[in-house]
């Protein structure tokens, strides 16, 4: 009978503090067990300075990753000159080649030219010295008298005409042969000069292709040693992301560590009084009890299948602890149920789940009891709940209760764990 009563007080005060704990600052229904008005996961100072340097390092890890996508970005803008630098090198080696076939074929065009050149003369010089010869024996045989001897012993004006007629064509043909001979001198010489000035653009193109050809080569030279300094640059911007994502880790593990240590210690107060009311809620069966596919040394313990760490589902949902259970709700700040919790909490990172809380038995993946982590989503018969590490569940636990992180995660017969990050 005394055992009845002592049930009966401690509901009654219970109820008192439902109803009377919010008109507190800063306090919940989930903050108060046992007698006292100790409040549950308050922040350690440890744990707010392993948040702080966690949040300080993710923003530095997020600029430093737009730092080396930038420095990246620079490297194959880098990357890609040179390959243009490289593409037109080629083009000016390979115009450099025909250049110098044409060179040497417009060599060979000058030495024949040369050559020709010589013969000319030397066909023109034959002919002055026989013209020569021809002149001087007409003008050694062409005294007066024997001009008119000529004349005079012509056999009829006929044949003196022919006689005149016959010096006359002499030196004609003369003047008519050293003429073309001259000309043909002086056509080979124009030939001679049209190819000189030939070679002398050639020759002129030669050296614009050799300037070209060091100038692309120094710039091809300069964006290789621009892309090594990029190179380095990464190098160095990737061992400074690798440095906070080392912080991100360790402050990370300190936090969870702290959770878990807090959330061992509320597990440890609520297991003292049977007879507290943080027992009732959401949930049904005995408490113990495990479904036979999720008992310990089952083996079931599978690998992380996304970005995000239980702990940090933990973390985002043990900020709504002290908020109302409200049937039907979708809000996690102003009343939500037990699988509309769940489902907000999730999809806060992105994971789409269902909101019927059965329905969770056959999401993400199996996990054995034994392997259970932070994180893990445990289904009991109608009520669903976010391991929370250390013993306990968080989760939307009645309208009585609200939002709470103090139930043992065997508060209830488990019918499954399910993994989804």
């Amino acid at each position: 009978m005394n055992q009845k009563w002592t049930r009966a007080i401690c509901t009654v005060l219970t109820s008192a503090l439902v109803f009377t704990g919010p008109a507190v600052e800063g306090t919940t229904f989930s903050g108060y067990i046992n007698s006292g008005l100790e409040k549950v996961y308050a922040k350690t100072q440890k744990q707010k300075d392993a948040e702080k340097k966690k949040s300080q390092a993710e923003q530095n890890l997020k600029d430093k990753k737009n730092e080396i996508n930038g420095l990246k970005d620079q490297q194959q803008t880098t990357a890609d000159d040179i390959k243009n630098k490289s593409a037109k090198l080629d083009e000016i080696l390979a115009a450099q080649k025909k250049l110098q076939t044409d060179i040497t074929n417009k060599q060979a065009e000058i030495e024949q030219n040369q050559k020709d050149l010589a013969a000319a003369q030397e066909k023109q010089q034959e002919q002055y010295d026989a013209m020569k010869k021809r002149i001087q024996f007409m003008y050694e045989n062409s005294a007066e008298d024997n001009i008119w001897t000529a004349i005079i012993e012509s056999n009829g004006i006929t044949d003196m005409l022919n006689r005149i007629e016959y010096v006359s064509d002499v030196y004609d043909s003369d003047r008519a042969l050293m003429d073309s001979y001259q000309a043909a001198v002086e056509q080979v010489k124009e030939i001679g000069t049209k190819l000189d000035n030939d070679m002398n653009e050639l020759t002129a193109m030669q050296d614009d292709y050799e300037k070209q050809q060091a100038d692309v080569e120094a710039a091809i030279v300069a964006l290789e040693n621009q892309k090594e300094q990029y190179a380095s640059q990464i190098a160095q911007a990737q061992q400074q992301a690798d440095n906070y994502q080392n912080i991100i880790t360790a402050q990370g593990k300190i936090i969870q560590e702290q959770e878990a240590a807090a959330a061992a210690a509320a597990a440890a107060r609520a297991n003292t009084s049977s007879s507290s009311p943080i027992y009732d809620g959401g949930g049904a069966g005995k408490g113990g009890s495990i479904a036979s596919d999720y008992a310990a040394g089952g083996g079931k313990n599978p690998g992380a299948s996304t970005g995000v760490s239980g702990s940090s589902v933990v973390s985002y949902a043990m900020q709504f602890v002290g908020n109302p259970y409200v049937w039907a709700g979708n809000s996690l700040t102003n009343g939500v149920d037990c699988s509309g919790f769940v489902h907000e909490v999730y999809a806060h990172f992105g994971i789409s789940t269902p909101r019927y809380s059965q329905a969770f038995k056959s999401v993400g993946q199996a996990v054995s009891f034994d392997n259970i982590q932070p994180g893990d989503v445990v289904v009991y018969p109608g009520h669903v709940a976010i391991y929370a590490g250390g013993g306990v569940i968080v989760e939307a636990q009645s309208t009585k209760a609200g939002i709470t992180a103090n139930r043992s995660v065997q508060c209830h017969t488990i019918l499954a764990i399910r993994r989804l990050v």
